[in-house]
């Protein structure tokens, strides 16, 4: 899987150091989310291409291709905003989307109003991903921690 180092040095031998190493990408702080998360996106791409593991991951009728941003639903293409599409990438990379504080791998909130945005964000997908939104059954709530793009079957707690 793809490394990107994240800090606050920005000496140009810790960052060939790392490179060295093994890291695929060394981002400064502070930096943007839209950066960081072009970076991820570019470097999965790149990855997915020049491996025998599969791009596509599929939670129960929902596909999504992380190397030719492709997504599916019932085998019919989905209309994302890119935004939307950003948030059910990150989901299918990692499985939980965080918004605890303080920041943590995964976690897309980083300011105060993130957090609002992310839950706005959330809801939209599940209008477009959903057969009924209210009772999500792929993309939901992770008790305190975040989101989690998982198959949940009718009962699950």
């Amino acid at each position: 899987m793809p490394v990107i180092i994240v800090s606050v040095v920005s000496g140009e031998d810790q960052k060939v150091r790392l490179l060295q190493a093994g890291a695929d990408d060394y981002v400064v702080k502070p930096f943007g989310m839209a950066e960081l998360l072009a970076r991820s996106e570019a470097m999965l791409r790149r990855y997915y291409q020049g491996t025998a593991e599969s791009p596509v991951v599929v939670v129960g009728p929902l596909s999504v291709n992380l190397a030719t941003r492709k997504v599916e639903l019932n085998k019919r293409a989905m209309k994302l905003s890119r935004m939307e599409h950003r948030l059910l990438t990150s989901l299918a990379n990692m499985r939980v989307c965080g918004h605890a504080r303080p920041a943590a791998h995964g976690n897309l909130a980083q300011k105060p109003g993130d957090i609002q945005y992310l839950r706005i964000l959330v809801h939209k997908l599940r209008q477009k991903l959903e057969t009924d939104p209210n009772n999500s059954r792929l993309v939901y709530s992770e008790a305190g921690t975040g989101y989690r793009l998982e198959e949940r079957l009718e009962g699950a707690a």
